[in-house]
């Protein structure tokens, strides 16, 4: 079964105001409001039941609630990998609208998913110096991680630590950084003096 908006739990149809889903019915079928005796929402479609007794069936798709949950859907998306995903959801989507000749669902959430994935590829560009500082961070950490674990006498632990100082000033303004590399001097310092001892 291919995946849809529904089956990637993206949107719950049971959730749906049954007042504004019947009154949308209403206007799709272009009948009066008082002509309906009542929806149900079912998984995958509406059930209809009219006042003189007879039913119908109808897709979620045909309403403007269900364009509204996929621009819902766009403008959730955090990242680009998210967004990507439900682009392909959304293509399969689009299989059902080429065959309905419904294009208007269809560019409402093309122009949705353009403008979201602009404003993330901003973002993105806005948090890659910050991302690429917090990396350098990390490699300045695991480095001296290494050659902490290598050091084997307190007496060159201790010439170490002037040099961590040193270098710690660069990152001060990610002092999780510094505090972890300050732990990890510590611990070895404690490892040493406890084997030494």
């Amino acid at each position: 079964m291919s995946t849809n908006l529904i089956t990637a739990e993206i949107v719950n149809p049971t959730e749906f105001p049954l007042e504004r889903i019947r009154i949308q019915v209403a206007a799709f079928l272009k009948i009066p409001f008082r002509q309906i005796e009542r929806v149900e929402c079912w998984h995958h479609q509406i059930w209809v039941k009219f006042v003189e007794g007879r039913g119908k069936f109808i897709s979620y798709r045909h309403l403007p609630i269900w364009v509204e949950q996929g621009i819902i859907a766009i403008n959730n998306c955090r990242d680009r990998a998210s967004l990507d995903e439900l682009g392909e959801i959304l293509r399969t989507e689009r299989e059902w609208y080429d065959g309905h000749q419904e294009s208007e669902a269809l560019e409402k959430w093309r122009e949705a998913w353009v403008k979201k994935s602009a404003l993330l590829r901003e973002e993105e560009e806005r948090m890659k110096p910050i991302r690429d500082r917090i990396e350098a961070a990390r490699k300045w950490q695991e480095a001296w991680g290494y050659v902490l674990g290598c050091c084997s006498e307190s007496i060159s632990l201790e010439e170490l630590a002037s040099e961590i100082k040193r270098q710690a000033a660069t990152f001060a303004d990610l002092p999780e950084a510094v505090a972890a590399v300050e732990a990890m001097w510590q611990q070895r310092w404690q490892e040493l003096n406890q084997a030494s001892a």
